[in-house]
């Protein structure tokens, strides 16, 4: 703000000049503001839009592909019984849960058969990468 003294009898008093408004005006203040909220808006929306656009694609089971590779091994053990193990390979979108309950005898509790499944495969956990083969409990 410019301020100007003026000379006048015995007394300095300060006056205001004509041109006090030389930076920016009240108004374009507010526009400033309200400029720089919308685009913070669109930046958020799209940003959260791209993020719901993945977690959807990663979670339907329609975009992936839920077959699974299967081959049969007979194991011949010591006492001279036959094992058939059947063996198959994680495509993307399969989970665990998926896997057991197509592949589990009929009465059985498909928790124990998850058990079963980690238990001759080593696992730690429920995740399963792509690509991995899982041996899965003979019949």
């Amino acid at each position: 703000m410019y301020m100007a003294y003026t000379n006048t009898t015995n007394s300095h008093s300060l006056h205001r000049s004509a041109n006090t408004s030389k930076g920016m005006t009240l108004t374009s203040g507010y526009t400033k503001a309200i400029v720089r909220f919308v685009l913070l808006a669109i930046i958020l929306g799209t940003v959260f839009s791209f993020g719901a656009i993945v977690q959807a694609y990663a979670g339907d089971p329609a975009a992936t592909t839920t077959s699974t590779s299967q081959t049969k091994q007979v194991v011949i053990s010591e006492v001279s019984q036959i094992v058939v193990t059947e063996k198959i390979v994680i495509q993307r979108g399969d989970t665990i849960w998926q896997i057991a309950s197509l592949h589990k005898k009929n009465g059985e509790n498909i928790r124990s058969y998850i058990d079963k499944i980690k238990t001759i495969n080593h696992l730690t956990t429920s995740s399963l990468q792509e690509g991995q083969v899982l041996i899965l409990p003979g019949s």
